[in-house]
């Protein structure tokens, strides 16, 4: 643990170093400060902590955790046995929450610390959208390990603020960080419920633009997600929570959502689009293909999605082949994966099967750099809650306004799309009113059915959520084991299912720097072990 203490150290001090990063060049500040100021910081802490950053995107979106959950299919079927059982130690996510993500903000509650009360008024709004930011960063870590550092976890930097420095923080259990988080999220919600931005909280907030309403729904519907996380485990937890929540404060238009958006490729990070970009084609191998499963599923049900999803068979520039009309789906079997590569057309599947829109992903540039909370997902939260009995209100409107919601916002990608070419402006243009959108679920196989509805809530959630938001997705499909994903078999063994992670290991320093308390945890320590809230 003493290495990630000096990891932390020394991640604070490139943080802070200077102001010539591609944040301040994509982000121009006229006000920006060139120490380690609270501003400066909340900015990028708010950056680490959203957005889909390359690394992420091409390991786990595409390569691992996509795999999994099959949000997305790959071309290569042989040796994918690895993906699933050689998991050896903790995929770098152990440094990405403690350094990457939470040096930023936790270094801002020490500044905040040491400054005088009048000085502590005006930096409150970051304080408090701290919280929120550092729950939403604390959820996704614990969701990869389960029992973890936390209350003990941030003391590094107390050399320098003073106070105790911790070398072998305890590991607090998942329901105890998940009591905190909610905590947290709680008296965040509290603040912002009558709060007021100032100039500088709008200029610096690259979230919410200092739109303190955003913040107060954000922290509100983010205390609705992790309440429905635990709610199998702890139900009276959940419907504590939820009894505390009011429609009016959750996020409901797809104009409240928790996004952070640039305004074109002049201000774009590299991120999620150069992921993209590197992940179809020849050189690195087809990693974007529709899968079959979701492709079949849309088709079915005639869902609007599937056009501005995927498209037909693409070149390695994205541009859809001329005679390529139809979009097929890719196997999330290895074997059949396999048996295609060794068939007649195994050198031209690519131009055989589809694979995600260029124009809504790939070239998009004003497509979020990152998605925290939206409303399509409150609303299938609400859904669920309603149909077990955790929440009132009718569980068939919550769950129709959430596939119309998510339908429309998948739209708003695809006809805000600054890609060059590509755009079909009869998509673009389609009619995706409520009343339009009405209509067709109601004749669809998505249409509401009392008797299966948690299936077909945790569905929609799958689709809507997609490869996006990754690490939520991976979270709501080990929690619920639904929807039924396709066999991956290789070699005719079933590699997925209940033979798929559901958790990554500690990293190995741990058992070293942290002898006793990681020992206490070792048990746990293996990929087979369910989450805390992990019941089915």
């Amino acid at each position: 643990m003493k290495k990630l203490l000096y990891s932390l150290l020394l991640g604070s001090a490139v943080a802070f170093s200077s102001c010539e990063s591609k944040l301040d060049e994509k982000h121009s500040n006229p006000d920006g400060f060139t120490s380690a100021e609270i501003e400066y910081l909340f900015t990028k802490g708010a950056q680490k902590t959203i957005e889909n950053d390359y690394a992420d995107t091409w390991n786990y979106n595409f390569r691992l955790i996509g795999n999994y959950i099959q949000t997305t299919a790959r071309q290569a079927g042989k040796d994918r046995i690895n993906l699933y059982q050689n998991i050896q130690d903790d995929k770098a996510r152990w440094e990405n929450y403690y350094v990457t993500r939470m040096s930023t903000l936790t270094e801002i509650d020490k500044i905040y610390a040491t400054l005088s009360p009048e000085e502590q008024t005006k930096y409150q709004n970051y304080i408090e959208a701290g919280k929120i930011l550092k729950a939403y960063n604390t959820a996704i870590a614990t969701d990869f390990f389960g029992n973890m550092p936390y209350t003990e976890a941030f003391t590094a930097r107390n050399v320098v603020y003073g106070g105790t420095v911790i070398f072998k923080p305890k590991y607090d259990t998942q329901k105890d960080i998940y009591y905190a988080i909610l905590d947290d999220l709680k008296s965040a919600a509290a603040y912002f419920k009558t709060a007021s931005g100032d100039d500088t909280f709008k200029r610096q907030d690259i979230i919410y633009k200092g739109d303190c309403n955003g913040w107060y729904k954000s922290a509100n519907s983010l205390r609705l997600r992790y309440a429905m996380r635990i709610s199998n485990v702890d139900p009276e937890k959940a419907r504590q929570v939820l009894s505390e929540l009011s429609f009016d404060q959750l996020i409901t238009t797809n104009a409240e959502n928790t996004y952070i958006k640039v305004s074109g490729i002049d201000t774009a990070p590299d991120g999620i689009w150069r992921a993209m970009r590197e992940s179809h084609n020849k050189t690195h191998s087809y990693y974007m293909y529709a899968p079959e499963l979701t492709v079949n599923m849309l088709k079915e049900a005639a869902d609007p999605r599937l056009v501005v999803f995927y498209q037909p068979a693409t070149d390695d520039d994205g541009n859809v082949y001329e005679d390529s009309k139809e979009i097929i789906g890719y196997p999330s079997s290895a074997d059949k994966a396999i048996s295609l590569v060794n068939g007649p057309d195994g050198t031209r599947l690519f131009e055989i099967y589809g694979c995600l829109n260029t124009v809504t992903f790939r070239n998009n540039y004003q497509l979020p750099v990152g998605i925290g909370m939206t409303a399509a997902e409150v609303y299938l939260c609400l859904a669920e809650a309603a149909q077990r009995g955790l929440y009132n209100g009718n569980a068939e409107e919550f769950y129709n306004k959430a596939v119309i919601l998510s339908v429309q916002n998948y739209y708003e990608y695809y006809k805000n799309s600054d890609a060059e070419k590509g755009k079909d402006m009869t998509i673009a243009n389609r009619d995706v009113s409520d009343e339009t959108l009405s209509n067709w679920l109601a004749t669809s196989t998505f249409k509401f059915n009392p008797s299966k509805a948690l299936e077909q809530i945790a569905t929609q959630k799958w689709l809507h959520l997609g490869f996006l938001q990754i690490y939520e997705n991976w979270a709501e499909y080990r929690r619920t084991d639904l929807p039924v994903l396709d066999d991956d078999r290789e070699n005719g063994t079933l590699l997925n299912k209940e033979n798929a992670p559901v958790r990554f290991l500690y990293p190995a320093k741990e058992a070293s720097m942290n002898t006793e308390n990681y020992n206490a945890q070792s048990e746990n320590n293996k990929i087979s072990a369910r989450l805390w809230w992990d019941t089915k």
